[in-house]
């Protein structure tokens, strides 16, 4: 069973939860009524869960469901006044300010409000470094945020999830506040794509006090179908995983960390100097009882990593990391833009029609057969000079690397042309419980060593240029952070 999945905070709640109904009206004896109405959600994997796991739920005392769309905004008003049965899943203390709604004290699922936004024009991103932003109307979680950080900046309320991604698409705002399951049904997400965790909820369910008789037989049924495993069927029939932090009250004690990159001068160098290797020591040494240190070729640190003989790998490019690993949601770096070289203009053309019949030669553990014909054959190699040096033999038809990679050692130029532009650059960690926890934990210190300054006695003026971290800590002096979110929000 997946460590995030959604059923991991179902199982710990459970076992303590509390019920309180009094001062509701309860009949026992009051009649069932044969349908309740909701709001219809947005698709999505935990949106799909919820609605299968109460329409089961409900179908056990003889209820049918029925939804209709509406916007979140109106259906918190339909609830309360009775208008409609309830609300599928809202925040904790949504009967706080909707005092007609009884809360079913069951968690159907842990999430994070995140910011989305590109990192090329906010760096590590915040409420300091965008101008706008917008969110759906009626999304508690996200209001709860505007509220405890004082946002007071210029904001869309969209009606919808459309209308939402809408805006963020045509660059109308500069960035959206959405809960992290919707999130991840953008499809203008790419590697400069950032995700900027906020506060983490549990959802529940809420009816209209009229139904609070039907509380306790929904609690009875829900935790049956926990106890017999069928609520974990649910998640999985719908892929309903979620990803959250689980924050850090005190500082953890990781112990042993094995850290692995490739070999890069000036930044990850075989003598542990460099200024990644600065970056993570700064980071992980208070939490370790050491730190070890290994920088080989970049395909060895690779399969080190797929391998699990490390715990990370530093300088990672977001779409090309082993399955079993996750990465850093701030980046580190960027990369140079990558270039496709061979001997002639006839070759180039050869490649980019297909045609070409030698290998194209690229360093292991980078994929990049995306960016070129389905139709050529590739030959992975320890190092670029590798590449090169059969480049000249004329064993391969071309070579994709960076112009800085280029060995002196030639008489003529190569012909070149790029295959794309710079792409940010990571920390790639386990896909476990632990990698988890690492991966938390450097991107909260990585982002207060930009946004307090300390970054600048690391990075050179061009590096802290090139990764757009300038941005990040160019108003840091006005970042309001939420009170009360601890370790799970900037």
């Amino acid at each position: 069973m997946h460590y995030f999945r959604t059923i991991t905070a179902v199982v710990l709640v459970v076992t303590c939860m509390l019920f309180s109904t009094s001062g509701w009206a309860q009949d026992e004896e009051q009649q069932l009524p044969e349908e309740l109405v909701f709001r219809a959600a947005e698709p999505s994997p935990i949106a799909n869960f919820v609605v299968q796991l109460f329409t089961e739920a409900y179908g056990k005392l003889g209820i049918n469901l029925r939804f209709e769309d509406m916007p979140r905004n109106r259906s918190l008003t339909e609830a309360n006044k009775g208008r409609i049965a309830g609300e599928m899943g809202r925040v904790e203390r949504l009967h706080d300010e909707y005092t007609n709604l009884v809360r079913v004290d069951f968690p159907l699922f842990d999430s994070e409000v995140v910011m989305v936004a590109d990192r090329r024009e906010c760096g590590l991103c915040g409420f300091s470094t965008i101008e706008s932003f917008a969110y759906i109307g009626g999304t508690q979680s996200v209001e709860e945020v505007l509220e405890e950080g004082a946002i007071d900046m210029p904001r869309i309320k969209a009606v919808n999830f459309t209308q939402l991604e809408l805006l963020y698409t045509n660059d109308r705002v500069d960035a959206i506040l959405v809960n992290d399951f919707e999130a991840e049904q953008l499809q203008a997400v790419d590697e400069y794509t950032i995700f900027v965790p906020y506060k983490r909820n549990t959802g529940y369910h809420f009816l209209h006090r009229k139904y609070a008789f039907l509380v306790p037989k929904l609690e009875t049924i829900l935790t049956d179908m926990l106890s017999s495993g069928r609520v974990l069927e649910i998640i999985n029939e719908n892929s309903a995983h979620i990803r959250t932090t689980l924050g850090f009250e005190n500082p953890p004690n990781f112990g042993s960390i094995r850290l692995s990159a490739g070999l890069w001068p000036e930044y990850t160098n075989a003598d542990g100097s460099g200024a990644y290797w600065d970056v993570m020591g700064r980071i992980f040494a208070p939490v370790a009882t050491d730190i070890d240190l290994h920088a080989n070729t970049f395909s060895r640190a690779y399969r080190g990593l797929d391998d699990n003989r490390f715990d990370a790998l530093v300088g990672a490019l977001g779409q090309q990391t082993p399955d079993n690993t996750i990465v850093s949601r701030n980046h580190i770096d960027f990369d140079s833009p990558l270039y496709l070289f061979a001997a002639s203009e006839q070759d180039i053309q050869a490649v980019q029609a297909g045609t070409m019949q030698r290998p194209i030669c690229h360093v292991a553990g980078y994929e990049y057969e995306q960016l070129l014909s389905a139709d050529l054959t590739y030959y992975s190699a320890d190092s670029h000079l590798d590449c090169f040096a059969m480049l000249d033999m004329g064993r391969v038809g071309a070579v994709v690397s960076y112009p800085e990679n280029v060995p002196d050692w030639t008489n003529s130029p190569y012909t070149m042309i790029k295959l794309r532009d710079a792409l940010p650059i990571h920390v790639a960690f386990q896909k476990t419980p632990h990698g988890y926890r690492l991966r938390d934990w450097f991107d909260i210190k990585f982002r207060e060593m930009v946004e307090t300054g300390i970054i600048k006695d690391i990075y050179t003026d061009e590096m802290i240029q090139r990764a757009y971290l300038h941005l990040s800590f160019a108003r840091s002096a006005n970042t309001t952070i939420p009170a009360g979110i601890r370790g799970t929000a900037w």
